[in-house]
């Protein structure tokens, strides 16, 4: 169990990183359709991660208080990740939300592999 939520966890990092810069690349270019399909599936990674990490959190790391500040990060970058794709498919300026995106997404990820500790 625990090998199958990590792992959709981490495939679902790696996914929603890939979907969210191709999802504001396709909404600056003007593709609204392919933009808003990769948005759909970018949501869907959300649910996904957010599910397996809950599932991790509490059956694995509930004593833990690094995986907690994590939690709290993450949430804060899915925050950021539809405030980012919903201004640039508003073709609002964005630019600022989509690099905190990224960065708090690499820092997450960074945290997760025990990189920064």
């Amino acid at each position: 169990m625990y090998n199958m939520l990590r792992e959709s966890h981490v495939g679902g990092w790696e996914v929603a990183f890939v979907l969210l810069i191709i999802g504001y690349i396709l909404y600056r270019a003007g593709k609204a359709k392919a933009g808003k399909i990769v948005h759909m599936v970018l949501r869907l990674m959300m649910v996904i991660i957010l599910l397996s990490g809950a599932g991790l959190l509490f059956s694995y790391h509930a004593s833990d208080v690094f995986y907690y500040v994590k939690a709290i990060l993450a949430i804060v970058v899915f925050g950021l990740m539809e405030m980012s794709m919903g201004r640039a498919s508003r073709k609002q300026p964005s630019t600022g939300f989509f690099i905190g995106a990224l960065v708090v997404m690499v820092l997450v990820i960074l945290l997760g592999y025990r990189v920064i500790a």
